[in-house]
């Protein structure tokens, strides 16, 4: 076994043994069941595409040619459920509703039939048949003109299958963020940044493996020779993904769906075909009182000071519904819940900056924030400057405080 050779059933082997692993605790998993069981199909997925290829070089060692031969297609299908069980698990992470249907079921199964289907033809043919094929590529036998085609229009379909997903999976990590910043006052635990990363890298997996079929089909070539040659770089992607998906996929909860308690209300803010407040009853005048009614709650019960403060609960806390809440903020207000309560936490620190000798970071986590980072990010988004700029300044040349905008 030569040393790529020997990397590349290493990887593989790697692979197998974390999907193994990761497939048998996330399938146990109680809570969140319609989030965690598509993760944990796609590690069985994994470890299904990857053990064909241990076994394949355990086979050629001790000359079990036939036996290579069977196991050689037996991974066709398991490749082409990947992407869609990863959509099905970050639609689960993103989703509002703990039970929302899914439309098309079937459609998102049609690659993988396909697959099915090819690698049923792969494994009728004939030893000899089979071997000519691998040596040569050609063959005069009648399936193989027919089996030629069906590998290169799977191949093409797996690599329009990646691309449609990771657009399907971007739509939804961006209404995802927008959604956030609608229920919560702080998103740093909910954002989905290491979802985002796999994206990116399928995506350039996707670039990569494109510029390849272009050089078989057209001779159109892209990139280097020596770089589309080389199989180590399909495995050591597979392997990144692989790797953060076993990392993450375990802690990461559901961003949008609210824990039940025994006083947690059953409404939501409701959202549908995108259009918020479609059947909403509330006046102008409604909306103006209540917006009266948002503004006491932050300036006098100084709500804005919890960290972790929700729509939800905002809402219990003046006693209206998260729905009319939300529409107010968006509609009367015109902001969303995030950067309402991030601009009275930003009022506060500059009045202690420009006022006290407290450490910006003291004032950062009194006045709500849960990080400096994210402290920093909105300082300088309302006030258009750093917070220690601001206290080396004090006053702004015309002698006034600087407003937050």
């Amino acid at each position: 076994m030569s040393g790529e050779e020997l990397l590349y059933f290493g990887f593989c082997s790697f692979m197998l043994g974390v999907s193994i692993f990761c497939a048998n605790v996330l399938l146990l998993k109680k809570q969140h069941r319609q989030i965690y069981w598509p993760l944990g199909l796609f590690f069985v997925a994994e470890a299904a595409s990857s053990a064909p290829t241990i076994l394949n070089v355990i086979a050629t060692q001790r000359g079990m040619d036939e036996f290579i031969m069977l196991l050689a297609p037996l991974n066709l299908p398991f490749s082409m459920m990947l992407a869609p069980l990863f959509w099905l698990y970050v639609r689960g992470l993103t989703t509002e509703d703990t039970f929302s249907d899914l439309r098309y079921k079937v459609l998102h199964a049609v690659p993988a039939m396909y697959g099915l289907c090819v690698s049923v033809l792969l494994l009728i043919l004939p030893y000899d048949v089979y071997e000519t094929l691998e040596a040569e590529g050609t063959s005069d036998h009648a399936l193989v003109p027919i089996i030629i085609f069906a590998i290169w229009a799977l191949t093409i379909l797996f690599y329009a299958q990646v691309g449609f997903y990771v657009v399907l999976i971007i739509r939804l990590l961006t209404f995802y963020n927008t959604r956030l910043k609608d229920l919560f006052s702080s998103t740093e635990h909910r954002e989905l940044y290491w979802v985002w990363w796999i994206s990116i890298v399928c995506g350039c997996f996707l670039i990569f493996n494109v510029a390849n079929v272009l050089v078989q089909l057209l001779g159109v070539q892209i990139l280097p020779t020596s770089v589309l040659e080389q199989p180590v770089i399909d495995v050591l992607v597979n392997t990144a993904v692989v790797w953060v998906l076993a990392l993450w996929g375990f802690r990461q909860k559901p961003g949008l769906i609210r824990e039940r308690t025994s006083d947690t209300r059953e409404e939501q803010v409701s959202v549908v075909n995108g259009q918020k407040y479609e059947r909403s009853a509330l006046s102008e005048e409604q909306a103006q009182r209540l917006a009266r009614k948002i503004r006491s709650a932050m300036q006098n019960s100084l709500l804005y000071r919890d960290p972790n403060l929700s729509l939800w609960d905002l809402s219990k806390h003046i006693g209206v519904t998260s729905n009319y809440l939300s529409q107010t903020l968006n509609e009367t207000i015109g902001t969303n819940f995030f950067d309402y309560v991030n601009r009275w936490r930003i009022e506060d620190a500059v009045e202690r900056i420009e006022n006290s000798e407290e450490t910006v970071l003291a004032i950062a986590y009194d006045v709500g924030f849960n990080s400096k980072s994210s402290f920093y990010k909105a300082f300088k988004k309302h006030v258009g400057m750093t917070p220690s700029a601001l206290r080396n300044s004090r006053v702004s040349d015309d002698g006034k405080m600087v407003k937050v905008t």
